[in-house]
């Protein structure tokens, strides 16, 4: 077994130390959850490097980061369910992933919605707070009085 610093799965260059969760979790549209279900659908040990990996594991790997679904990973792991075009649950990653989020935020900005009303003006959109954070601008509080 020879070991690899540099594993490229998913046009993402891994370190190869790094253990098979974590080195998986550094993939555009892979979380820690989704990397742990794919090491456990693999029966690979969680203590493996990803340097120690064969090329068919690697294989394996990108096959079920494509489609997690049908390697019986639930549905509910995956970042795009429902799709508004076709109405499948997918699974995007790297490239793809961020070219969707940003047409979703444009269609929210065209449509009117109270979210692209908020992207449009670059406000916060989740709900937090705006009175101290996320201005950009000047402080807020308490001012010194000039001598």
């Amino acid at each position: 077994m020879s070991f690899r610093h540099l594993v490229r799965i998913k046009s993402t260059d891994l370190e190869g130390y790094l253990p098979v969760t974590l080195g998986l979790s550094k993939i555009t549209g892979v979380n820690r959850r989704l990397a742990e279900a794919i090491v456990r659908t693999l029966k690979i040990p969680l203590s493996e490097r990803i340097g120690y990996l064969t090329d068919s594991t690697i294989k394996e790997i990108e096959g079920i980061i494509s489609d997690p679904t049908s390697a019986g990973i639930p549905k509910w792991l995956v970042n795009r369910r429902k799709d508004r075009q076709t109405g499948d649950d997918l699974h995007i990653t790297e490239a793809q992933l961020i070219l969707q989020t940003k047409q979703d935020v444009e269609r929210y900005i065209r449509i009117r919605s109270r979210r692209g009303i908020r992207h449009s003006f670059k406000l916060k959109v989740r709900g937090q707070r705006t009175r101290t954070h996320g201005k950009g601008g000047s402080t807020v509080g308490v001012s010194k009085k000039k001598r």
